[in-house]
């Protein structure tokens, strides 16, 4: 939850730094994101390798470090080259962190895997509202760049918590055994449909901060306020719907209806009317949220305990790939067409993967191992 919220606190207002403060254009924050995207690509499954032979408790200290000594650098430089060296140090950091706390996590479940998920998504998505209200005081406050260096110091904070993760087992595999797991067909239109619907996450580290800014026209405090509610509903959504899994609701209907709530409000956010667009943002959230639950569902259910670190690693480069993607063309479109044509377009795409949900492929993944 703590890193959680230190993430949001700079996360969602950077596309205004990079904008307002360092002057870079629409294409240069597409590249900025595309190419923090891309260490995400290159490292996902390594780190997810490293975390199965090294205790991912380590792994996630090192990821705080490296976001530590990033956020640091972000607030000196100028230059769009050298702030895209720093960035990418921050990329890494965070895709590492990202991996082997998901590691950890899927290797320390108990039975219950859905209501474990959603609970620990809960706690992670009110470090996200916390954050995102913290970020709009403080930059409302204080300047980006002070901000940039309290949360940078955070992260070095952070680090003591290798004393209260849990050590996990440690294993060898051939990298040839991932990749026969991963060529099975339900595992990769598993992967496939997720990477087309990440490819929304582009949309919204592109264009989301500046739709808000300037064309809703909201204070930094209106923003941290309006990013906020969401977060709380993705955590509402994701504890609800782990629980609703282990009491057996079906795993497909849900997906659809996540779809659904996920493409709808991506669409209807860009409304300018705030009180309109807050209200379909909160419904995409709860779309999200319950995607997110499913995502961890489906990993669990289709990739054995062992070797769950590098599998989860491609699952995460196939939704990395989305965001790049994502980035590289919604990050110019938005530019050139307004902030929010990205987020109603990601939003239609959304919309139109409900039918894969169906496909008697995608469905025999719960015939894997059970829920």
């Amino acid at each position: 939850m703590a890193a959680a919220l230190a993430l949001a606190t700079t996360a969602f207002f950077m596309p205004l730094f990079l904008k307002q403060d360092l002057g870079f254009s629409g294409r240069q924050i597409g590249l900025l994101y595309a190419f923090f995207s891309l260490t995400s690509i290159f490292t996902s499954f390594p780190f997810g390798l490293a975390s199965d032979r090294i205790p991912a408790r380590n792994l996630v200290v090192l990821a705080l470090f490296f976001m530590g000594v990033s956020l640091l650098s972000q607030s000196i430089l100028r230059s769009f080259i050298l702030f895209l060296g720093a960035y990418l140090i921050y990329g890494l950091g965070l895709n590492l962190f990202r991996v082997s706390l998901d590691a950890l996590l899927l290797k320390s479940l108990p039975r219950k895997v859905a209501k474990t998920y959603g609970l620990f998504n809960g706690a992670r998505m009110l470090g996200f509202t916390i954050g995102g209200l913290l970020g709009g005081i403080l930059l409302q406050r204080y300047d980006f760049v002070s901000t940039l260096r309290t949360v940078g110091c955070f992260y070095f904070l952070l680090t003591i918590i290798w004393f209260l993760l849990p050590s996990t087992i440690t294993a060898r595999f051939r990298v040839k055994t991932y990749w026969h797991d991963f060529r099975d067909p339900k595992v990769f239109l598993f992967a496939i449909w997720l990477y087309l619907f990440y490819l929304h996450w582009g949309a919204e580290f592109t264009s989301y901060g500046l739709f808000l800014r300037e064309d809703l026209g909201l204070s930094l405090i209106g923003m941290g306020l309006y990013m906020s509610a969401e977060f709380f509903v993705v955590g509402l959504a994701s504890v609800t719907g782990g629980l609703l899994l282990d009491k057996g609701k079906d795993l497909y209907r849900m997906a659809a209806l996540g779809l659904l709530c996920s493409g709808l409000g991506h669409m209807g956010m860009v409304i300018k009317y705030i009180p309109v667009s807050l209200a379909f943002r909160l419904l995409h959230g709860f779309g999200d949220g319950t995607i997110m639950v499913l995502s961890y569902v489906g990993i669990a259910k289709l990739f054995r305990i062992e070797r769950i670190g590098g599998n989860s690693g491609l699952i995460t480069l196939a939704i990395m790939l989305g965001n790049f993607t994502g980035a590289l063309i919604f990050g110019p479109l938005g530019a050139k067409m307004g902030y929010g044509v990205p987020l109603f377009v990601s939003g239609a795409i959304t919309l139109a993967l409900i039918p894969v949900v169906f496909l008697p492929r995608f469905r025999e993944m719960s015939h894997q191992k059970g829920l």
